[in-house]
């Protein structure tokens, strides 16, 4: 599925390829399976930031916890080992008040839909299509939550 004469599949070089200079040598859909693991990394780590600087909000946001991790393990496999999907750059800082914390991370899943969809939208095979757009309705149903309610 990889394209030929680029640093994803040089066996000459251990050295790993930004995912948004990787993904104009691949395959549509292997370029649309990083650019996914991109974004739910991405996602995973605001989880995670807005988690530890927050304790108390760690039974709320499990569900998201939970979703990044299912997704990343049903797409991961699908990114060439010599792509690098860490984010580009470190999240943002966690808003100190839990509520505005929350917010903005609710703010961030929104986008991480939205994100899902269009990739959907993009993928060739059928099967991957389905897989995105089940994903995207994972995280709108995680917004829809209860335990995600942002308070006033």
């Amino acid at each position: 599925m990889l394209a030929t004469g680029c640093a994803v599949n040089n066996p000459f070089s251990d050295e790993k390829t930004p995912a948004a200079e990787a993904v104009r040598e691949l395959a549509p859909d292997v370029a649309v399976a990083v650019e996914a693991v991109t974004r739910i990394e991405v996602a995973a780590a605001a989880v995670a930031a807005t988690t530890e600087a927050h304790p108390a909000l760690a039974t709320r946001l499990a569900g998201l916890t939970g979703l990044h991790d299912a997704h990343l393990t049903a797409v991961r496999d699908a990114v060439p080992d010599r792509v690098d999907v860490s984010p580009a750059t470190p999240p943002a800082p966690v808003p100190p008040k839990p509520a505005v914390a929350l917010a903005r991370l609710v703010a961030a899943e929104r986008t991480l839909h939205g994100q899902l969809t269009a990739l959907a939208l993009r993928a060739e095979s059928g099967p991957f299509a389905r897989l995105l757009g089940s994903m995207a309705a994972g995280v709108s149903q995680q917004l829809a939550s209860p335990r995600l309610g942002v308070p006033a």
